[in-house]
């Protein structure tokens, strides 16, 4: 199968005229995407997805995980999480390709309340990203969606179906528990989410773990040990990279000089803010941001429309 979706998503990319670079597909969620170089570490923001790679390889550090996946393996994300994704393995005979499906909530919580969705609540919080294998029912689902892209008018009566037998799939695969409880009301995952939520819609803000905790209905301290074993990051250190990351975006995007953006997303000290910006970056905000824009420059031909910073390649 994997030559197969290999063929199938360079087919599409082809006929979008996109030789490397990701293309925003017309069925909902969908992201696809190829190159032939290896590409350097990448900050962005994870959303609950099914990354799938065809071909080539791809490592995600994720707090202090490393997770690498390659070949007809998957990275199924639960949670909305801060990543540095890495593109290992790819050549100009054997380019990476591979495709992103967000996750559609709505029809994953459908599809678990017709299973035995008691089976899905016992045991602790698990790590929010799994990797798994894919299997021919997963590889078979994603092969209609591709079909799907040069038949527009079928995807409003087609999508859901597909994305229900995707969901099954997922929820009576190996990361099925964790698949369930992102959607399942009373989950702990899903309690979570909405905290981490509210970190997104205020992350500019001073952080208070009582709040949050409050939010997702548990204690200071079961909140503070179930987010880590989560997300592998605290809450201080989750607000500090959604900071870092739209402090970047600005900058980048904007045009916003360091000191604007900093006080923007809430730091109060310019110098703090460069230090962490370097740590997290690996260089001073205003060299790094010129070395993006001029990568930005150099690359817009080639790329198709894509939100870098949230999109799982």
């Amino acid at each position: 199968m994997e030559s197969e979706l290999t063929t199938a998503i360079s087919g599409i990319l082809d006929a979008q005229n996109i030789v490397t670079g990701g293309f925003e597909t017309p069925v909902p969620g969908l992201w696809l995407m190829r190159t032939f170089d290896r590409m350097p570490p990448r900050h962005m923001t994870y959303r609950p997805s099914l990354c799938l790679i065809a071909q080539g390889a791809k490592q995600v550090l994720i707090g202090g995980r490393t997770l690498r996946y390659s070949g007809m393996q998957s990275l199924v994300v639960t949670i909305e999480v801060p990543v540095v994704s890495q593109i290992v393995e790819a050549s100009a005979e054997r380019p990476y390709i591979g495709a992103t499906l967000e996750l559609n909530t709505e029809i994953l919580l459908d599809v678990v309340t017709q299973l035995d969705s008691n089976r899905y609540g016992q045991g602790g919080v698990g790590f929010g990203v799994a990797v798994q294998n894919v299997d021919s029912q997963i590889s078979g689902s994603i092969a209609r969606l591709l079909e799907l892209i040069a038949q527009p008018q079928a995807i409003s009566i087609l999508y859901p179906a597909i994305m229900r037998e995707i969901s099954y799939w997922l929820l009576t695969g190996p990361a099925g528990r964790d698949v369930a409880r992102m959607v399942l009301p009373t989950g702990q995952p899903q309690r979570i989410a909405k905290s981490i939520q509210h970190l997104r819609e205020n992350f500019d803000s001073p952080i208070n773990v009582s709040d949050l905790a409050k939010i997702a209905n548990m204690s200071a301290s079961s909140f503070h040990q179930h987010f880590k074993a989560l997300t592998s990051m605290s809450p201080l250190q989750y607000q500090k990279h959604l900071r870092l990351l739209e402090a970047r975006r600005r900058m980048v995007a904007d045009g916003e000089k360091a000191g604007v953006a900093a006080f923007s997303v809430g730091y109060e000290s310019v110098s703090q803010f460069s230090r962490e910006y370097a740590r997290m970056f690996g260089a001073p905000p205003r060299r790094e941001t010129q070395q993006a824009l001029a990568d930005r420059a150099s690359s817009t031909s080639a790329v198709g429309s894509i939100d870098a910073s949230t999109t799982a390649f």
